[in-house]
């Protein structure tokens, strides 16, 4: 009986548009719903990106010197968009002395610096690379968002010596370059 009168309702050109009219609807709704969620999503992801790339990013490493093909020096970078302050980096076991003696009485390598802008890279120790040929340092860098700060950002880490090194080929210090503008003016003068 009531699939009768559904077939006959069905049948009015009146009722078929009222019906596709409220199908039509019912899509837009759902549709809009989809709309919201997904904007909704995207806006919460670029808010989280946003505040992610506005933000430093510091890190500890053993990279070659251009004072010696082998002399290496310890240093600290923010690799951040922002800047990095009360930043603090503990390395395990300690560096030694820039003439290869060990440290007396230390366990560890501190390093303090009160600020840190981006981009910074900032040179803290030297060492030669024959001190620590196979050494593995744990390193711990921590960080905050405001002077004085009590949440701080902290990246623990492994590193060797070898991570930085590249033995004086990429580049010549400035006193290497020196010495052989010296060796050509010396060959000129001979001729």
């Amino acid at each position: 009986m009531w699939f009768e009168n559904a077939v006959a309702w069905f049948t009015e050109a009146a009722n078929i548009l009222s019906f596709a009219q409220l199908v039509a609807a019912f899509v837009t709704a759902i549709a809009t719903f989809a709309l919201w969620r997904v904007t909704r999503v995207l806006a919460v992801e670029t808010q989280t990106l946003a505040a992610m790339t506005s933000r430093p990013f510091v890190v500890c490493g053993i990279e070659s010197s251009l004072a010696d093909a082998t002399a290496l020096n310890l240093v600290l970078r923010n690799t951040g968009n922002a800047t990095a302050f009360d930043v603090k980096a503990k390395i395990t076991p300690p560096l030694p002395k820039p003439n290869g003696q060990p440290v007396e009485n230390a366990t560890e390598t501190l390093l303090d610096v009160s600020f840190l802008p981006p981009g910074l890279v900032l040179p803290r120790k030297g060492v030669m690379s024959r001190d620590i040929p196979e050494t593995t340092f744990s390193v711990e860098v921590s960080w905050s968002l405001m002077p004085g700060a009590t949440n701080r950002e902290t990246l623990t880490y492994t590193m060797e010596a070898k991570d930085g090194f590249r033995g004086g080929w990429g580049e010549k210090g400035l006193h290497q370059i020196a010495q052989e503008l010296e060796k050509v003016r010396k060959l000129q003068e001979k001729n």
